[in-house]
């Protein structure tokens, strides 16, 4: 009996990169390949919201697992199967604080999202990862459940907020830009509870990712593949280490993890 497999692939700077604005067409080729081998499942994880993913349109079709924002939402053959809201009073003490400071910060709902106020550093963060701006809307909150929020701060500031938000998840961007979440969610999360459902085995799973934010599934996989391009946090974390996105590092790091053949 053949052995089944799962990969999980972060999406901005592993799949997709924002500078050119494409899907590396080495990269295409791979998931396609890939899809083409019934015994190997093939899933995203992701900080972003699955209304976000038109990025990776071209190859929704090879997919049909999707952990999005950092294991918040789940959705599998088109069914929302696990959703997971920031409690509404932890969302209020972090609009509180963001108030208090005069943060540009926003929300990320099921299916809309917004900003209390755009910037030009809110613009160059969100074009940093080549996300559409979100609409205006400070009090998004009040009506809709809310995932994940996102703030806009110097760098050196983003240690401050992790210990005022001690009881939630702070996660940096590339950028300036950092995420706020639930407690103990992340795509680490996710993917356990797919690995239940699909009935597959840990050391049957694989992960590719770049950023901070893949950090607790490039620890829980041991087939973790950390891009060449990534952050020296993911790098550290990763079992291995693969090329840049524009030099066909997904390809190559597939490949290498014998999920396909170098020919």
């Amino acid at each position: 009996m053949t052995t089944k497999k799962i990969v999980f692939f972060d999406i901005d700077r592993t799949i997709y990169d924002p500078d050119t604005k494409k899907i590396p067409a080495s990269t295409i080729e791979a998931l396609k390949r890939l899809h083409q081998n019934k015994n190997i499942e093939i899933a995203i994880a992701t900080g972003r919201a699955f209304y976000m993913l038109d990025i990776i349109e071209e190859i929704k079709k090879y997919i049909n697992i999707f952990i999005t924002i950092n294991g918040h939402i789940i959705i599998k053959n088109g069914k929302t199967i696990f959703r997971k809201p920031i409690t509404k009073d932890k969302v209020l003490c972090v609009v509180n604080k963001f108030e208090e400071d005069n943060m540009k910060y926003g929300f990320l709902g099921e299916f809309d999202e917004t900003l209390n106020i755009v910037d030009e550093k809110g613009k160059k963060a969100f074009e940093l990862v080549s996300m559409k701006l979100p609409r205006i809307d400070p009090h998004f909150y009040l009506d809709n459940d809310i995932f994940q929020m996102w703030a806009f701060s110097e760098r050196k500031d983003h240690e401050h907020y992790k210990k005022i938000f001690y009881d939630m998840e702070v996660v940096s961007w590339l950028g300036d830009g950092f995420d706020v979440l639930s407690k103990g969610m992340s795509k680490e999360k996710g993917i356990k509870k797919i690995l239940e459902i699909e009935d597959i085995e840990l050391e049957n799973a694989y992960a590719f990712g770049d950023g901070d934010n893949d950090i607790e599934m490039l620890d829980f996989i041991p087939n973790s593949v950390a891009m060449g391009n990534g952050s020296k946090a993911a790098k550290k974390h990763a079992a291995y280490l693969t090329g840049d996105i524009k030099e066909d590092g997904l390809l190559n790091g597939i490949i290498m993890m014998g999920l396909l053949d170098a020919n």
